[in-house]
């Protein structure tokens, strides 16, 4: 009985010719079958048989003529290409019976009629030699693991063979391994004769075999089928419908080159992380890149190890050293793992940079590139024509040696078209060209997906919450400070009614050291140039505290006193980590390495004060009235220090109503001194208001509950686990964790998601730089907000000047966002601009005419147009949907299912069975995992609570596991963890199962469950049909069952010749496995345990002749996926020849750009010469790039193993 056999060999029937003339004019020919085929999969047999008819694509009877030409005689040859229902169509034709089952019996009617002989036509698997060395395309056993034999070199005299193998296993799909054949203990070839199912010693129970058939189906896979999703089922999120629509793009691409451009908080990581899972299911990518911003390279690897398992290095000099001491200081650091993140910093350093471009190489195979913040690597300018920076031309030397790319970022354009487009080509240079202009939706539509939150919820797509902008105007009458609150709709601009309070006494010291800074800069502030910058910062300081301004302005004043200043900043960093190297100390964990995640706070508040000390003493003397002016600003900045501003008050005001009764500076005996569940997030930009707020606040709790514990803090500066720390304990429950109160710097304006329990944040300054400000909203405004609301507030003085130009740009930027899309990138630059040389009435005015240039214009006809079409993405959201719910049903995934693998898998493993523990936050079971061996113990490792900083390894590892759950988690804070298909616990269990007939041998694979209401015994045979291409990469993966009554002997059992039968019986005894079927009793087990092995040989042909059915299927539908995609392939390289043509006749017009302008004339140049670089290449890739594709589909090899054997038993005759 043939156990695992190649279902592809090579072509012997070319000289095969018919053993008897024609019997009359219905005799098939080659021409009578081909009359029968579409025109589409005439040229997919054309493809396959290497006939050329590229020139007559479009017509089938040339198409068919050219094609029986090329064959000739040789009908054996195009019959074997045909599938099931072909061959079927052929006999109908030619009056033979179609009915047969098994491709075989139908080849050879049709070749009997036609005058063949059958026999003289069949195929034979490739033997092995006699010497037991194995051929090109077998498969041999080494290594407790199953290979395929991709090359064999023979040695020279008496040396040994080499023989290249890829491994087929599903636990290490696609390593390659090179062996000396004669010198491999235990190796050997899988001959089918000698390997099957093994003796049935016993019966496996029903619950085993069905969970062993889960296991199956839940791997398999097809590159054909671009409509089945996988990944999802293999990540712990809870899905939005919106994430799929970038999966359903890049499983729709030959190659995944995506433009994830969704809104901030949209879930972007998520998505990417979806795409990237599929990929590797799918063996398409085996080394992956992650290039992100410092500051989210710890987000990015928590996240992909939690939610989907997949484990990630972060490239640090930590990282090498370790390497290094571990492998020898020559080692490569990034051949050391196949999945690293890297800083955009990192990257830029060669040192970091070269040693990944020397292992990369020139293209690195079935790599994967992932960009975030993807815009950093567009060229920018201010002026009219963008120029190339260094991030721009390290990503363009990077991005052409992976095969598939995908880049993130909520603002993809930058107002610039040959910027847009320059991007664009590094993402997928077959589509786009630098220096030609993108034409929105039709260029567009294919890689780029571009979503905002407000189109997700005017379509019903998504819930989340709506963000309120909170204006808190605080006004000085005699002495006493008011506050007028009023809140307004960020989406719809609605606003709402004010509301005024008393505040407290005070004297409007704010107020006053505005008006004389103001006529501080008319008498001295140079228009522009360096000289103004301390002005600047002495004006941006003032806008957020006395006590960040008082420090400025003592600076300033050092520096008109003093020519020079103390050694720069930057120096002094050096210096510091010279000192520390010497004395042998590393970074701690609390203090970030500032090579990876920049300085801190206070480095660069002091490389802030050296600027403006330096740029203060370069100043001509100020005048009399001018050192009276700066006197007087210094006295009261002094006294301002040391008392709380109005913010302060209106802040401790609020903290009063909705945190603790008890909050502030005058305790109260009578007020309440718990605490609400609330929590709230404070920013600022500057180190010195952060330290003021935190001296202010521990003051005002000191006597409430647990006051001590109620504030944290978040700066520049701070390493990986403490930033970690704080993240975990603010998102944590409420009773949980004390902390109500989270002081940020803007070191945590991205990276850090802190909205599981805050729906509050305050902007104690507005940044100048309005991207900003949407980075901070952004921490609480995202999914997974469990709040319906989000209140986002902000200060204004109105009795300050300064301050009413603020408000002009908050507004604008809430006005930007809602109503310009993706063109507030280019706005909110525009407006950072205006800025720039400080608040003046002309910045006023440049602000308020904001969005009215070209820029606006290119990002509106190139990016926009494509995003509000929201009929279009409604239908992209729910195609995907469909798409989801069609793979579950396909797949078998449900939570329950799920479980009951997991049961079945930790019983096989000698544990116990999960107990309840309760339940989630949304009602859904959690289960305590039984003790378990210590093997086990690195696997728990990632269901246990996050290990603190100070915790030592071994007692955090004497910790229990947290419980599980099958079901998304509703909230980041649950103490639960989900289990899903590629958490390391569940892929543990299931390649368990999946060795089993191979490494393991905890089932016999042979298996019988009790049906009711069944007259006749029923046996069902199942196989696996898997067909690879190059380098072993799975392209189709299926589960092959075969159905049969068995009534007589064992080995004459016949499949069921109707095909509902078939379907049914293989149904219902699927759903009684899954269910809670029983086995029959030990007599019938016994007759069944006797009768397996002759059952299932006598099953094997058949399910041979079934998969051989599936397998041409399976390649139809391959060879039709290369053919389109190849032919799209063709019309865009051909456009894109034409678009060059434009593009350069554009770029050669004299007066189109400021060519006195050294950086733009250069840039235009290289274009230029890139743009003929690009026409020379298009001829050469117009035929290596579609047959680049259509390899990526050529099956080489095709598989099929025995999986097991079930007898569903009637209940009434037990």
């Amino acid at each position: 009985m043939p156990a695992r056999r190649s279902l592809k060999a090579p072509d012997t029937t070319a000289t095969l010719q018919p053993f008897g003339p024609p019997a009359d004019p219905s005799t098939p020919t080659v021409p009578s079958v081909l009359a029968l085929i579409s025109a589409g999969r005439l040229l997919d047999l054309c493809r396959l048989l290497g006939c050329e008819v590229r020139d007559i694509a479009g017509n089938k009877d040339r198409l068919a003529s050219r094609l029986s030409e090329h064959l000739g005689g040789r009908l054996p040859t195009l019959l074997r290409e045909l599938g099931r229902d072909e061959l079927r169509a052929v006999c109908r034709r030619h009056g033979l019976d179609p009915s047969a089952r098994a491709r075989g019996d139908l080849q050879a009617l049709v070749l009997e009629a036609a005058g063949f002989d059958p026999r003289a036509a069949t195929v034979r698997p490739p033997a092995a030699s006699a010497d037991s060395l194995p051929a090109k395309g077998q498969i041999v056993h080494a290594r407790h693991r199953q290979w395929l034999v991709d090359d064999v070199v023979l040695g020279a005299g008496d040396e040994s063979p080499l023989v290249r193998l890829v491994c087929l296993d599903d636990d290490d799909p696609g390593r390659q391994l090179d062996v000396l054949w004669n010198l491999e203990l235990g190796a050997r070839v899988v001959e089918p004769e000698t390997h099957g199912l093994g003796d049935a010693s016993r019966l496996d129970p029903p619950a085993h075999f069905g969970a062993y058939l889960h296991a199956l189906k839940w791997s398999a896979v097809s590159a054909a089928d671009a409509t089945r999703f996988q990944s999802p089922f293999r990540a712990g999120i809870k899905l939005m419908a919106h994430q799929l629509t970038p999966l359903m793009k890049a499983l729709e691409l030959p190659r995944a080159n995506l433009f994830i451009a969704d809104d901030v908080g949209l879930g972007k990581t998520i998505e990417a992380g979806l795409v990237l899972q599929e990929l590797l299911l799918r063996q398409q990518a085996s080394f992956v890149l992650v290039v992100c911003p410092a500051s989210v390279c710890l987000q990015w690897q928590g996240e992909m190890q939690r939610r989907f398992g997949l484990r990630f290095e972060v490239m640090t000099r930590q990282f090498v050293a370790y390497r290094r001491q571990e492998h020898g200081f020559g080692i490569n650091p990034w051949s050391t793992h196949n999945r690293f993140i890297v800083s955009h910093a990192l990257l830029r350093r060669p040192e970091y940079r070269d040693p990944l471009l020397h292992h990369l190489g020139e293209r690195a195979r079935k790599g994967l590139l992932i960009l975030d913040e993807a815009h950093v690597a567009a060229p920018a300018s201010a002026s009219k024509y963008a120029t190339d920076t260094d991030i721009t031309r390290t990503i363009r030397d990077l991005a052409p040696r992976f095969d598939n790319r995908m880049f993130l970022s909520a603002t993809p354009h930058n107002g610039h078209s040959n910027s847009f487009s320059a991007l664009l080509e590094i993402l997928d240079p077959v589509r786009f060209t630098r220096g030609v202009p993108v034409e929105g939706k039709k260029d567009l539509d294919p890689v780029m997906v571009r979503r905002l939150k407000r189109d997700l919820r005017q379509l019903g797509v998504e819930r989340f919450p709506r963000r309120l902008l909170v204006q808190l105007a605080l006004s000085n009458r005699g002495g006493a400070w008011r506050l007028e609150r009023t809140s307004y709709d960020a989406e719809t601009g609605e606003e709402g009614k004010t509301v005024a309070s008393d505040i407290g006494q005070g004297q409007p010291i704010e107020l006053s050291l505005g008006e004389k800074l103001q006529r501080y800069m008319e008498l001295c502030a140079p228009e522009s140039g360096q000289g103004r910058l301390p002005f600047i910062h002495m004006q941006q300081r003032l806008l957020s505290s006395p006590e960040a301004f008082a420090r400025t302005l003592e600076v300033h004043a050092q520096g008109l006193a003093k020519k020079g200043g103390p050694v720069a900043a930057p120096q002094q960093q050096k210096l510091a980590l010279k000192e520390r190297a010497a004395r042998g100390s590393a970074t701690t964990d609390v203090e970030a390495d500032p090579e990876t995640h920049g300085l801190s706070d206070d480095a660069l508040a002091e490389e802030s004060d050296a600027a403006v000390r330096r740029a203060s003493a370069a100043l001509p003397s100020p005048t009399d009235e001018a050192r009276a002016l700066l006197a007087e600003m210094r006295a009261l900045a002094e006294k301002a220090r040391g008392e709380p501003d109005a913010k302060s008050l209106a802040l401790l005001g609020w903290m009063r109503e909705h945190l603790c009764p008890a909050i502030g500076l005058g305790a109260d005996a009578r007020a309440s001194r718990a605490w609400t569940p609330r929590r709230v997030i404070l920013f600022t930009e500057y180190a010195d208001t952060k330290r003021y707020l935190v001296e202010l606040l521990t003051a005002a709790v000191a006597h409430t509950e647990e006051g001590e514990q109620r504030i944290m803090q978040f700066h520049g500066g701070m390493g990986d686990d403490a930033r970690d720390e704080v993240q975990r304990a603010f998102n944590s429950a409420p009773d949980e964790h004390p902390v109500r109160i989270l002081v940020a710097t803007d070191a945590a304006r991205e990276g850090v998601n802190l909205q599981a329990h805050c729906a509050d944040l305050f902007h104690i300054d507005i940044p100048w730089n309005p991207a900003r400000m949407e980075q901070r909203n952004g921490r609480i405004d995202r999914t997974l907000q469990p709040a319906a609301e989000v209140r986002c507030h902000y200060f204004v003085y109105p009795q300050r000047s300064e301050d009413q130009v603020l408000e002009t740009v908050v507004r604008k930027i809430a006005t930007v966002q809602r109503e310009l899309g993706s063109l507030g990138a280019v706005l909110l630059g525009q407006i950072e601009a205006a800025l720039a040389n400080g608040i003046t009435r002309k910045a006023r005015a440049t602000v308020e005419k904001v969005g009215s240039d070209a820029k606006t214009a290119t990002v509106d006809a190139e990016l926009e147009a494509r995003r509000t079409d929201l009929e279009a993405v409604r239908a992209e959201v729910e195609r995907a949907g469909r798409r989801l719910e069609s793979s579950r049903r396909t797949l078998e995934v449900e939570p329950e299912s799920l479980r009951g693998v997991v049961e079945i898998g930790l019983r096989l493993a000698g544990a116990s069975s999960l107990k309840d523990a309760g339940k989630t936050s949304d009602g859904r079971a959690t289960y305590e995992l039984p003790a378990l061996d210590r093997s086990w113990e690195a696997t728990l490792d990632t269901l246990r609570p996050p290990r603190a900083r100070t915790e030592d390894f071994w007692e955090w590892r004497q910790k229990p596991p947290r419980p599980v759950t099958f079901h998304p988690l509703a909230s980041l804070s649950e103490g639960a963890e989900q289990l899903h298909l590629a958490h390391p616990l569940v892929k543990r269990i299931l390649d368990r199962f999946l060795a089993q007939g191979f490494g393991a041998h905890d089932l016999t694979r042979v298996s019988a469950v009790v049906a009711p209401g069944e007259s006749v015994v029923r046996v069902i045979g199942f196989a696996r049909l898997t067909l690879f291409g190059i380098g072993a990469a799975r392209l189709h993966d299926q589960l092959v069952p075969v159905a049969a009554a068995w009534s007589g002997e064992a080995s004459e059992i016949k499949p069921y010749k109707d095909r509902a039968t078939s379907v049914n019986a293989i149904a219902s005894t699927e759903r009684l496995l899954a269910g809670s079927g029983r086995a029959p009793n030990a007599t019938i087990g016994k007759r069944i345990q006797q009768n397996a092995d002759a059952l299932f040989r006598a099953l094997w042909p058949h399910l041979e002749a079934e998969a051989d059915a599936l397998a041409v299927e399976a390649r139809q539908g391959l060879a039709e996926r290369a053919r389109r995609e190849a032919d799209d392939l063709r019309g865009l390289l051909a456009r894109q020849r034409q678009a060059i043509d434009k593009a350069e006749a554009r770029l050669r017009q004299p007066d189109l750009f400021d060519l006195q302008d050294k950086e733009q004339k250069r840039q235009v140049d290289l274009d230029l010469r890139h743009l003929e670089r690009r026409r020379a290449a298009a001829a050469s890739e117009m035929e290596s790039e579609p047959a680049a594709i259509e390899a990526l589909y050529d099956v080489r090899m095709s598989r099929l193993t025995p999986v097991g054997l079930v007898v569903a038993w009637p209940e009434s005759m037990t």
